[in-house]
């Protein structure tokens, strides 16, 4: 595929975090001293650079640091200290177009997302209001058609948060992605897409988390995707954490969720762990999914059951390993491993990730597929994104 214009997943993945595990210049002016310990907020989990603290979409005051002055290979500018931002807003944009080539050469160009955020921040300080604006192509457009009502074309997201409290934990109610997992920056990696947390994802829930400098931590409860029928909202709870470290940029986590409808249950656990030995980084992640139909126990059989309106029963692996020694530039190869009732999959993607300059991004994917199905194609993107 090759997508054009600037992407909704502007997100660095756990990827570019543990490549700066020991660079403290990554979020700060070098050289400044140290903090009290209640003011610190050193981590390496999303929260440090996104304003969602799963990640993904717009940045924080950091995250924008850190895009200007080390995420590319040319700069053009020094940007202010994230502690002297006294900005009272933030607008945020993000785009894609996509053109596919399948393995026998057949191409097909359409417009995938584009994404419009304003953040302020009335106090500077602690308190957040965030409002999204979400526009999805589908196969066969021409371009975007913002339809209301029609939540697959047309997503609105909200949050007020409250942050910056001590060991930088943080309060916030939203209605955005459910926090689950490590984010990734291709959402049709199977370890988000056939758990149902796409890009299309939605839920209304209230959260409470924090980075206090190594460990991370998260809990949410959720009201379900407020778009679907109340007989397919999946309510309940979610919570994710895990430790990172400076020393060769290790990190271990864990997720849990447990939701249900009137019609299904869902349960998934979720383990995973990384390291960056010298220019490398290796991650590692497995999930595991089970689904419990409540009226129907024969559709948990069933594949992606419309009688349940949810992805099946699975395990589902991960691995990944990546180059990360240029600045600006990331190479490797991402091997996943799907058991569900439909397919027994393997899939070995190569990637190759390059900064130029700031806001310009460029991705290439060369997806291949084995066991159940057969198939490989290309993903090409070319990413353009602005924050100011």
């Amino acid at each position: 595929m090759l997508c054009l214009g600037q992407s909704r997943l502007a997100h660095a993945t756990p990827l570019i975090a543990l490549r700066e595990a020991n660079n403290c210049g990554g979020c700060h002016l070098p050289g400044r001293g140290q903090r009290p310990v209640l003011d610190r907020r050193c981590t390496l989990d999303c929260q440090g650079c996104h304003i969602d603290p799963a990640g993904a979409g717009p940045r924080n005051q950091w995250g924008y640091y850190y895009a200007q002055d080390q995420l590319s290979s040319v700069n053009f500018f020094k940007p202010i200290d994230p502690l002297q931002d006294d900005s009272r807003f933030d607008i945020h944009y993000d785009g894609r177009v996509i053109q596919q080539q399948l393995d026998h050469d057949q191409q097909r160009t359409y417009p995938m997302s584009s994404e419009l955020t304003l953040r302020v921040r009335p106090f500077v300080s602690y308190v957040n209001l965030i409002y999204q604006a979400m526009l999805f192509g589908r196969v066969g457009d021409q371009s975007f058609r913002a339809v209301r009502g029609d939540h697959r074309r047309m997503q609105e997201k909200f949050a007020l948060m409250i942050d910056n409290l001590p060991m930088d934990t943080y309060v916030r109610a939203y209605r955005g992605e459910p926090m689950y997992g490590l984010r990734r920056p291709n959402h049709s990696l199977w370890i988000r897409e056939r758990i149902g947390l796409g890009q299309f994802a939605l839920t209304d829930a209230v959260e409470v988390g924090g980075t206090p400098n190594v460990p991370f931590m998260r809990a949410s409860y959720m009201h379900g995707d407020p778009y679907a029928l109340r007989e397919d909202r999946q309510v309940g709870t979610s919570a994710h954490g895990g430790m990172r470290g400076v020393s060769y940029g290790w990190h271990v986590n864990g997720s849990a969720w447990q939701t249900q409808s009137e019609k299904a249950k869902i349960g998934m656990r979720a383990l995973g762990a990384g390291l960056k030995p010298g220019p490398f980084v290796l991650m590692a992640e497995r999930n595991w999914r089970s689904v419990t139909a409540l009226n129907n126990p024969q559709a948990q059989a069933s594949w992606h059951s419309p009688d349940l309106n949810v992805w099946p029963s699975s395990e589902i692996s991960e691995y990944t390993a990546a180059f990360t020694g240029l600045t600006g530039f990331m190479g490797g190869a991402v091997f996943e491993e799907l058991h569900d009732a439909s397919r027994d999959s393997l899939r070995r993607s190569v990637f190759i990730d390059f900064h130029p300059i700031p806001f310009l991004q460029f991705e290439i994917w060369r997806r291949y597929e084995s066991g159940t199905r057969h198939l490989f194609d290309t993903l090409a993107v070319a990413h353009l994104y602005a924050d100011f």
